[in-house]
């Protein structure tokens, strides 16, 4: 062996920290600026007073595994509120808020190309469909890895708890 080995194994070493440490922190500020862009409003405080009186007609369907789908109804316009199923237990007030609050991610489809954990959440499964205002609303929820489980937390009240 040389003696210009040992400290070279040291270098690769460190810099292999280093490196790792560099990941791990660009992971880290990328969650939280999708998590301050995603819970940020859009469109300023007129829009928003707007949005806040947007009629409400949600279905969310819901299935813990090989278990019984459950059905809920949530419906509201800017003076009333009504939920059943397990969205009562929320608060049919509570739900609608923040069912308006995340317009934006019941809308759209998740970015296909997002980074995510291979964290298996359960077998929960969930379907959100219907119109906030004029927004056409279909999405589907699991818990099948990081993203998932963030965007299941993110719609909670709306879905119920995971076990």
């Amino acid at each position: 062996m040389s003696g210009g080995s040992a400290p070279r194994a040291a270098a690769r070493a460190a810099l292999a920290a280093v490196l790792g440490a560099v990941v791990a922190a660009t992971a880290a500020a990328a969650v939280v600026t999708a998590v301050a862009l995603a819970a940020a409003p859009r469109g300023g405080t007129a829009a928003a007073a707007r949005a806040a009186e947007d009629p409400v007609r949600l279905t969310v369907t819901f299935t813990r595994g090989a278990g019984p789908r459950r059905v809920a109804y949530l419906r509201c316009t800017a003076t009333r509120s009504r939920a059943d199923g397990f969205l009562r237990d929320a608060g049919a007030g509570r739900a609608c808020t923040h069912a308006r609050r995340i317009t934006e991610l019941l809308s759209t489809d998740p970015d296909p190309n997002r980074a995510c954990t291979e964290i298996y959440g359960g077998p929960e499964r969930a379907r959100v469909s219907g119109r906030i205002g004029a927004r056409r609303i279909a999405r589907g929820f699991s818990r099948t890895d990081g993203c998932q489980i963030a965007d299941w937390r993110t719609a909670m009240p709306l879905l119920p708890r995971p076990r």
